[in-house]
């Protein structure tokens, strides 16, 4: 399991502890996690304001990990939607596509599609598996009580995501 780990703006900036327990936790399991020099924001803070270069810019790093071979593991839920999204919209949008590729070619990128975007969580979950993951404990776990926060966007958009419910 190779990704081109994608840490956005925010990860570094407020959440190093995040980061550095997801690299730990990886690396445990086997989960190769490869740091894209050239990375940017995924665009989600400005889509609002312009659709379009939220799109060039979920665009280029999408094109980026392509260029490695590689598909996408996120720890922030904004990116993994904002990301999922572009992709999605670039897939089937052959104009938007076009008009995306122009300017990518500025940079010397193309997006060809086929990049896949991962949360870390999912990654765990559905790769790793829940039976490895309890392999690695070295302490009795059983009366802990956890709640689980993975971000308001994790599931978006959802028609994306097979078994959604």
């Amino acid at each position: 399991m190779k990704y081109a780990f994608f840490l956005g703006c925010t990860i570094p900036a407020r959440s190093r502890n995040y980061e550095l327990s997801a690299r730990n936790v990886a690396q445990k399991l086997g989960v190769e996690l490869n740091d894209i020099p050239g990375f940017m924001c995924c665009g989600f803070p400005i889509k609002a304001a312009d659709k379009h270069a939220a799109l060039l810019m979920s665009a280029y790093n999408l094109a980026l990990a392509r260029q490695k071979g590689l598909d996408i593991c996120a720890l922030c839920s904004s990116c993994t939607s904002a990301l999922t999204e572009a992709a999605h919209e670039l897939e089937h949008d052959e104009e938007a596509r076009k008009k995306i590729n122009e300017q990518l070619a500025k940079a010397g990128l193309k997006y060809e599609g086929h990049t896949k975007v991962r949360h870390f969580a999912r990654v765990l979950y559905e790769e790793v598996g829940p039976e490895k993951i309890k392999q690695q404990f070295t302490r009795d776990l059983k009366g802990l009580k956890v709640a689980s926060h993975y971000g308001c966007h994790y599931l978006k958009p959802s028609e994306i995501y097979d078994n959604f419910d």
